[in-house]
């Protein structure tokens, strides 16, 4: 990027596009934990657990994930591909997988990304239609009244696929009704479970095109109740199903982007290293300079004790020549 060399290096920093914004979260609610704790306990201490783990998901044209685990964001062989992990379909799902499968993982076939993404979204609705106009032909050949589909009448392109932009507009069309958002939810469910079950982690944040369909947030956090199947019921947190709304939670900057915030947090980390490196080289140069100074005081004391020491044993050698020249004067006869 060019911005190399100097101080101006060791305060860039990189990261991916769901690492930044898991950390802007994590900043951001471990401060408002802190204040409420403040608040709540005063001068007493808060037994509540500090948040030192988050996992955040956004759901858009892909799905990616993001961890803060021990308040440090997760690094490894790659970053963090969540998105790419299978899940548990629904019963009798009949969606073929989506475009973008063809270069993923398990071919696209039952991942979050496979049956969640506004891509494979938008894919599943192209495949309800398209099997929807064969059931209306079977209709029209039998003579019979075909049912009205009003979800539909805006955007009909068949013909297009969820790689089409504005074929994905259709998505923000259908009802909350709609049986894709029970196939979405039930996706974004099974990767939740999985970071739980995997990394413990105590929030959860959902983000994303997707998850601007509220709706989708109950719906998950059912599907999370249901999968877990009571595992998870020694952990407070998750011992009912209405304490999920304060683990599976939305995106804090949905307004402003959460990936302007997630810069912003990249930029503050960066800065404060920088910050705690400088202060450690300032207090080993001060250590330095006083060790020097110790050094210096204690050269100057012996050098200051040698000199002492030989005026003294000269006096003292001066002293004795003249009491033994009076000695010999006394003893020797005269002439």
């Amino acid at each position: 990027c060019g911005l190399v060399g100097g101080k101006l290096e060791e305060r860039v920093a990189f990261d991916t596009d769901v690492n930044a914004p898991a950390m802007a979260e994590f900043r951001h609610r471990c401060y408002i934990q802190q204040q409420q704790q403040e608040e709540e306990s005063g001068n007493t201490r808060s037994s509540a657990k500090p948040l030192t783990s988050l996992s955040y998901i956004t759901i858009g044209t892909g799905v990616g994930v993001g961890l803060v685990l021990n308040s440090q964001p997760l690094h490894g062989l790659l970053h963090p591909e969540g998105g790419h992990i299978a899940i548990q379909p629904l019963p009798n799902d009949k969606f073929t997988g989506y475009s973008w499968g063809a270069r993923s993982p398990y071919k696209g076939l039952g991942t979050v990304e496979g049956m969640a993404s506004s891509v494979a979204l938008t894919e599943r609705w192209i495949q309800m239609e398209n099997e929807g106009e064969m059931v209306k032909e079977l209709y029209r050949k039998s003579g019979e009244e075909q049912p009205q589909h009003s979800d539909t009448e805006a955007n009909n392109t068949n013909d297009s696929n969820g790689d089409n932009a504005q074929t994905r507009e259709v998505l923000s069309t259908l009802k909350d009704t709609h049986p894709i958002w029970l196939h979405a939810s039930n996706a974004i469910a099974n990767l939740c479970v999985s970071l739980l079950l995997l990394t413990s982690c105590q929030k959860i944040v959902l983000g994303g095109g997707i998850m601007k369909r509220d709706i989708l947030f109950p719906m998950v956090r059912s599907r999370v109740w249901t999968l877990l199947n009571g595992y998870l019921d020694s952990v407070d947190e998750l011992s009912e199903e209405r304490k999920l709304e304060d683990v599976i939670v939305g995106s804090s900057w949905d307004e402003v982007g959460s990936g302007l915030v997630g810069a912003f947090a990249l930029a503050l980390d960066a800065y404060e290293k920088d910050c705690v490196k400088e202060n450690e080289e300032e207090d080993q140069i001060t250590a330095i300079d006083s060790d020097n100074d110790e050094k210096k005081k204690t050269t100057d004391e012996r050098e200051q004790h040698m000199f002492t020491s030989g005026v003294l044993a000269g006096i003292g050698l001066s002293f004795g020549c003249a009491l033994l020249m009076s000695l010999l004067g006394r003893v020797s006869p005269r002439r």
